[in-house]
């Protein structure tokens, strides 16, 4: 970051400063402002948008505007520590740029036009705002801040004195798509036309706590108006919110606090009062999908023919509506209502404010208009969910509830409740001094410890099963409720009222503490507010009534003991009442005759029998003959052999539950797994087939071919080959079957991976110079335009001399030589001699005819119509085999099917690399069922009940089986007898590592109609004729093939895969098993969040990686890969990158003592700091490795000779990178690495600078 200090006069630097900022390079810029009085009289752009341009103060700092204006424009703009006047501007103070900054202004704008104090403009960013004081906004229009921006963070923000002479005044007025307020105040805020405090619309989420708005005024005046638009938005919460001081000076509306999402909505914590006006609302809550209201007070109300205190609107959803401590008092207009029902036209400006909300796409946000029917209310609570609503054929719908409120001294309604068909409850709430006691509507509505008291009218209940419980009615002027029509009364227990009949209970003397006057207030019913006074309503202690409370049904033991009326009695009194109709005396039960002694010991057949037989002697006395022709003893001899087979059975599943005990292979795997230990279940051998046509039988097939054709000898140019294949070439199938000669042993059946295009010229290549160690290519004798990517080929050196496996990935043709380049990976790690080297040893041939075969012997199901006399002798010989391969199973039964062969196959594509122990493969098994192909996968308790899967798990007897899903976990097999298809491969193990020349039978070649038709044409023969002309061998020995991991070992690594985690779990644990490895320097890992999934991003620094060449740091990162592979977690994704190589800018001055030669002091220095083991050597450095300059001088000095040292350049080697002389560091990053000397990457070789002053030259 570049600093500037600008100067007075201020308009003259300013503009220095910006004319030199445009054609400076992006960066960060911070301008200080000059101690004193700037003035701007004219209009001032700063910023440009490649730069991040910050303008700071200070102490004595002000910025004058006058008459003149300033906005800063860039990619980062800031505002800090500045106190700004202005008069008679513009268009004021404005801010502009993808992040905008303000911290610890203050502001004061007073004009006789449109005035606004600030103006914070990021629609694409974020805007911080830290410590903002408006102190003044006078205009005609005034607004205190004019707030725009996707994502908004505003902390500490004062404003005051926002005054419109003939307009609209706003103290904050903000559209953001997401915003957090804390700490908000807002006061002395008047307008000609309309008066708003603060006015947020929030398309996705608003945030407010600690917001305080005071003295609000205007024709219409609002205190705050928050709304959130879309319903998929995270929806509205606010805490600590209080309004005071709101009134409307004309016939309009007054509203002290508007809160709305057709979202969740919160208000937790609110004060609202001395709300006045023509209209007047204390707090409107509106929300689509759930309501919270809790923790507040409204007070004073006044309005002159509507008034409400607080009116809660829930649209139609399941999500419950909840209002919770609420206390409303002294609400009145004139005139007083003649009912206690709500305007129905409240229904229909919810639906159309909630369609407004919803849809809006842009702020500000609007509402439709109030309804202007006279009412007055204390607490209206609607949530109303009709017949027809579409919500209800998703599930039931949220209860509507209001609990622990209080309601005193309104000249309307107490409580307005409409339910609709939700269930409703009214808990734990009082209501003292109304007109109209209430009117409440629900499907289902409990009322049950309610206090009334003094109303003029009592409760009116509307269509809906009623239950009430525990309350007080008294001082009511009539019934202390009335069922209106389809209204029913279903329980109604441990109710009081005075001077009504069944179902209430007579109350006797009022039992309050302070009950009052005990008539309602005349003046209360003119729609004027009596004179405060003292009510307290709690119960007298030990009342008779308060002995009189029922459980309320659904309250469970953890709930509050039962209590009449509203409030909970301070002291629970003593029941010392006796019981008049005690329960009998229950007598003690008959001691049981003692039973037959238990021998746990018993566990045999014998021991089994003789418990038996000891139990007859007391049971069966009359039975004496007890010899072996018996019946009776013959039974129980066959009861004890059945005990004594269940026995085993349970000793079996005991022991098979513990890891160390367990005997079968799939009781000990299924413990493995469960310990994150992952079964190793062996590999298939892997061998180099080398095909090769026999020239005799070649020669037979030509004369036949030329006595067919009536010719005396081949076409000029052509070869024998291409005379029988019509000029095409012969392709040796995937698939083909290669076997061991010898049938006196174990028959290992090998099948080849992919097809083989054969050229006689590929048998045997000659080499044109040798292969040394460490070579990945190497030059043929000979143009071989045969030979493409992707071609395997053996480097062979005669048998018993082993030789070398690879894969052209290159060809480049020369004159007389073709040069094949292989993967690096597959290195020499022996020479191979050419013809023509006086190295003595054997030579070495190139073999192209060469493909890679895996053992395991394919078994699929029989094909329909296939008959046995119509085939192959081998295939004759496995069509017993296949037929067991299509077997119908109930799937109503059975979720397991034991497969009829085993061991599985599991094989691996390719060729192993050099050196590649833990190769890992495929069981090549597949799975239809009724002819719908199913997959196979390691695990079925991550699918899902439609996933069509199944997973291979070992069976007791040692085998092998498919599991299916069961509905949850995996689709399940159909309820009903089902064709499954099996196809699949046998052999597995250490078995087929056979030696060389060892597989030279040829089983059976597959053909394919749609490939080479003539050379299929040469190979569709009898396969005796095939054998006769086709020759097959492995001229190296096989490899690769493992025996699926011991029960021993399972039970030791599983173990400590636990006490030593193999597994990342953390990002500490990619570091500590990363750092591991010999191949790695340093490592780190983060988290990084990404649209559809969390990635774990790692980077590694390889051990000498700066000196390393590409194909060694390719085979390095390439065993990085794997052991992430090994380490990761099933779904978590992760990626490794190399490191950030930071190179470094330093310049040194070293002293040389009078004996050191100059050079060699210089190379020594160079050495010290940027050799091998030297300071900014990255093996030492490592990652986030930070440079400190002392470690530099310390480096330097311990260099013999060196008697001095200075420093005069110390940063990084990048434009505009500041000099780091004043802070003795360079920090470099978790993912850098700070270097000197260059290396491989690009863009990493530092310029390291050294001076030698003295010494001898």
């Amino acid at each position: 970051m570049s600093a500037l200090v600008l100067t007075l006069p201020l308009e003259d630097s300013l503009e220095a400063a910006n004319t030199a900022l445009q054609t400076a390079p992006p960066g960060e810029v911070e301008w200080v402002l000059p101690v004193g009085v700037g003035v701007l009289t004219t209009d001032f752009v700063i910023g440009s948008p490649v730069h991040a341009l910050r303008l700071r103060g200070g102490a004595g700092v002000t910025l004058k505007l006058d008459g003149g204006s300033l906005e800063l424009i860039g990619m980062v703009t800031g505002l800090l520590d500045v106190a700004v006047v202005a008069a008679e501007s513009a268009k004021g103070l404005v801010l502009k740029g993808g992040r905008v900054e303000v911290s610890d202004v203050s502001v004061a704008a007073t004009a006789s036009a449109d005035c606004t104090a600030l103006t914070v403009e990021s629609p694409d960013g974020t805007v911080i705002i830290d410590s903002l004081t408006v102190t003044a906004a006078q205009g005609a229009d005034a607004t205190g801040l004019l707030l725009r921006a996707q994502e908004a963070r505003i902390t500490g923000l004062s404003l005051s004195t926002v005054e419109a002479s003939s307009g609209d005044a706003f103290g904050v007025r903000a559209v953001c798509q997401r915003s957090q307020w804390a700490d908000v105040t807002i006061r002395e805020v008047h307008g000609r036309q309309v008066g708003v405090g603060l006015e947020l619309a929030g398309l996705f989420r608003a945030d407010l706590s600690g917001l305080t708005v005071s003295k609000v005024s205007g024709a219409r005046a609002v205190g705050a108006r928050v709304l959130v638009a879309r319903e998929e938005g995270e929806g509205l919460s606010a805490v600590d919110v209080s309004v005071s001081e709101v009134k409307a000076l004309e016939a309009q509306w007054g509203v002290g606090l508007l809160v709305g999402a057709p979202g969740p909505l919160q208000l937790r914590g609110f004060t609202v009062r001395e709300v006045r006006g023509a209209f007047a609302l204390g707090l409107l809550a509106l929300g689509g999908r759930g309501i919270e209201v809790g923790l507040g007070q409204v007070e004073e109300v006044l309005g002159g023919t509507v008034a409400t205190g607080i009116r809660v609107l829930g649209g139609p959803s399941l999500s419950p509506v909840v209002v919770r401590d609420v206390e409303v008092s002294r609400v009145a207009a004139a005139p007083v209502p003649v009912g206690a029902q709500p305007a129905s036209a409240w229904s229909d400006w919810l639906t159309a404010a909630l369609e407004a909300l919803a849809g809006a796409v842009f702020g500000p946000l609007t509402l439709p208009a109030f309804p202007p029917d006279a009412d007055v209310v204390g607490l209206h609570v609607a949530a109303p969910l009709g017949g027809l609503e579409p919500v209800l054929d998703v599930g039931t719908p949220g209860e509507l509830s209001v609990e622990d409120c209080s309601l005193f001294v309104i000249t309307g309604t107490a409580l307005q409740l409409e339910g609709g068909l939700r269930t409703a409850l009214v808990r734990r709430t009082e209501a003292w001094t109304s007109v109209h006691a209430g009117w409440l509507q629900a499907e289902q509505l409990l009322l049950a410890q309610l206090t009334w008291h003094r109303h003029a009218h009592g409760l009116r209940l509307g269509p809906g099963e009623v239950r009430a419980y525990d309350s007080l009615f008294t001082a009511i002027v009539g019934a202390p409720f009335v069922l209106e029509t389809d209204a029913e009364l279903s329980s109604a227990l441990a109710l009081f009222a005075e001077g009504s009949g069944p179902p209430f209970l007579a109350v006797g003397p009022l039992p309050y503490v302070t009950p009052g006057t005990p008539t309602v207030p005349p003046v209360l019913l003119t729609g004027s507010l009596p004179p405060p006074e003292t009510v307290d309503l709690r119960l007298v202690p030990e009342v008779a009534v308060s002995r009189a409370a029922v459980v309320v049904p659904g309250d469970g033991p953890r709930d509050p003991a039962p209590f009449v009326g509203a409030w909970a009695p301070d002291v629970v009194p003593g029941c010392d009442v006796r019981d008049p109709q005690p329960r009998p005396w229950l007598a003690a039960p008959e001691r049981p005759a003692p039973g037959a002694l238990v021998d746990y010991l018993a566990r045999d057949a014998r021991s089994l029998l003789a418990v038996m037989l000891e139990r007859a002697r007391t049971v069966m006395a009359p039975w004496e003959d007890r010899g072996p022709a018996d019946f009776t003893t013959m039974l129980l001899e066959a009861v004890a052999a059945q005990l004594d087979s269940l026995a085993y059975q349970q000793e079996r599943a005991v022991v098979e539950g513990f890891l160390e005990d367990a005997r079968l292979r799939r009781s000990v795997e299924d413990h493995a797994r469960a310990l994150d230990c992952v079964p190793d279940p062996g590999l298939s051998a892997t061998a180099m087939l080398r095909f090769r046509l026999d020239a005799d039988a070649l020669a037979v097939l030509v004369k036949a071919r030329l006595e067919e054709l009536d010719l005396s000898s081949l076409p000029p140019g052509t070869t024998a080959l291409e005379f029988l294949t019509g000029g095409g070439v012969l392709e040796i199938p995937a698939d083909t079957l290669v076997a061991n000669s010898s049938t006196q042993e174990q028959s290992l059946v090998f099948v080849t991976e992919a097809p083989l295009s054969y050229f006689p010229r590929l048998e045997s290549i000659p080499l044109a110079e040798s292969v040394l160690v460490g070579d990945t290519g190497a030059t043929l004798a000979g143009v071989f335009p045969e030979l493409e990517p992707g071609r395997w080929l053996v480097l062979y050196r005669g048998r018993g001399e082993g030789g070398l496996v690879v894969r052209v990935t290159s060809v480049a043709l020369a004159t007389d030589t073709t040069f094949v380049g292989w993967d690096p990976r597959r290195l020499a790690t022996e020479p191979f001699l050419a013809p023509g080297d006086p190295t003595p040893g054997p030579r070495a041939t190139v073999l192209g005819n060469v493909v890679p075969a895996h053992h395991g012997l394919p078994v699929t199901p029989l094909p329909e119509g296939f008959e046995a006399d119509s085939a192959e002798p081998f295939a004759r010989s496995l069509a017993q085999w296949r037929a067991l391969l299509s077997p119908i199973v109930d799937g109503s039964r059975e979720r397991e099917v034991v497969l009829p062969f085993h061991p599985i196959s599991v094989q691996a594509t390719g060729y192993p690399l050099p050196g590649e122990e833990g190769r890992r493969g495929t069981p090549r098994i597949q799975v239809s069922v009724e002819d719908d192909p199913w997959t196979l996968v390691d695990d079925l308790s991550v699918q899902g009940p439609g996933d069509e899967v199944v997973v291979l798990r070992a069976t007791p007897t040692g085998g092998a089986s498919l599991r299916y899903g069961d509905g949850v976990n995996g689709a399940a097999l159909p309820p009903r007898p089902t064709a499954l298809g099996l196809s699949l491969r046998v052999g597995l193990g250490t078995v087929a590592n056979v030696g060389e020349g060892v597989l030279t039978r040829l089983l059976q070649v597959p053909l394919d109609a749609q490939r080479s038709a003539s050379a299929g044409a040469l190979l569709e023969q009898s396969m005796d004729d095939v054998r006769l002309l086709v020759r097959v061998d492995n001229p190296l020995q096989a490899v690769g093939g493992r025996d699926p991991e011991s029960l021993d070992s399972l039970r030791y690594r599983a173990p400590a895969g636990v006490s030593e985690p193999l597994s990342a779990v953390t990002v500490e644990d990619y570091v500590r098993l990363l750092q591991r490895m010999p191949e790695v320097a340093g490592a780190s890992a983060r988290v990084v969040a990404r649209e559809l999934r969390t990635v774990i991003r790692v980077t590694v620094l390889l051990r000498d990686e700066d000196t390393l060449d590409r194909d060694e740091i390719l085979r390095r990162w390439a065993g990085v890969r794997r052991r992430l592979e090994e380490i990761r977690l099933l779904g978590v994704d992760v990626e490794a990158l190399p490191p950030r190589w930071v190179p470094l800018d330093l310049d040194l001055e070293v002293d040389a003592a009078p004996h050191a030669q100059a050079d060699q002091l210089r190379d020594a220095v160079v050495g010290a700091i940027a050799g091998d083991g030297g300071l900014l050597d990255p093996d030492r450095s490592g990652l986030n490795g930070d440079v400190q300059l002392a470690d530099l001088y310390q480096a330097v000095l311990r260099v013999a000779g060196v008697t001095a040292v200075r420093v005069k350049r110390f940063r990084r080697l990048e434009s505009h990178a500041p000099e780091r002389l004043a802070e003795g560091v360079i920090p470099i990053g978790p993912e850098e690495v700070a270097t000197a000397r260059g290396g491989f990457w690009p863009g990493s070789e530092g310029v390291l600078t050294v001076h030698v002053c003295g010494g001898l030259r």
